[in-house]
């Protein structure tokens, strides 16, 4: 004899409680197990009580349906503010790397490779923006020049 079971996940789709998601769980008079979702409204296409529906809302209860459905509501925003999170995340990991690869073309001017000024190469490292990075750089390559026209003038 088959066996029919309304898993204890079931939740409502609308809030007027007319319309509701739950698995249907069969076992047959072999024993093999079959699951089913379903999304079951409160009355037929004829607007008859939907049989299933009352099936569902009585072996479960409807308390326990508000519930899960408060429960996957709070899942649900807390999936989206997550989702945000590793989207901020991502952009700062974006942004750190466009900068990086930046100082690293900067490091690659033969000025700026050539200097010996540790004090301004650290802050150009250390720099948060390309705005930082590009006032070093300038800082380092102004200070090349005037070591050039200095040591034209000798």
């Amino acid at each position: 004899m088959s066996h029919r079971k309304w898993l204890d996940n079931a939740f409502w789709e609308t809030e007027t409680k007319e319309q509701l998601n739950c698995i249907l769980e069969i076992e047959d008079d072999v024993g093999r197990s079959v699951t089913q979702v379903m999304k079951l409204n409160k009355l037929t296409r004829e607007g008859e009580p939907n049989p299933d529906y009352i099936e569902v809302v009585e072996s479960l209860g409807e308390e326990s349906i508000d519930k899960t459905t408060a429960e996957r509501a709070e899942r649900k925003i807390a999936e989206v503010d997550e989702e945000k999170q590793r989207e901020v995340e991502h952009v700062k990991a974006r942004k750190l790397e466009k900068l990086f690869n930046y100082k690293l073309e900067v490091f690659e001017v033969d000025e700026v490779k050539k200097s010996t000024n540790r004090k301004l190469k650290a802050k150009l490292r250390r720099a948060k923006s390309k705005i930082e990075v590009n006032m070093w750089a300038t800082k380092i390559l102004e200070e090349t020049l005037c070591k050039v026209e200095t040591d034209d003038e000798k």
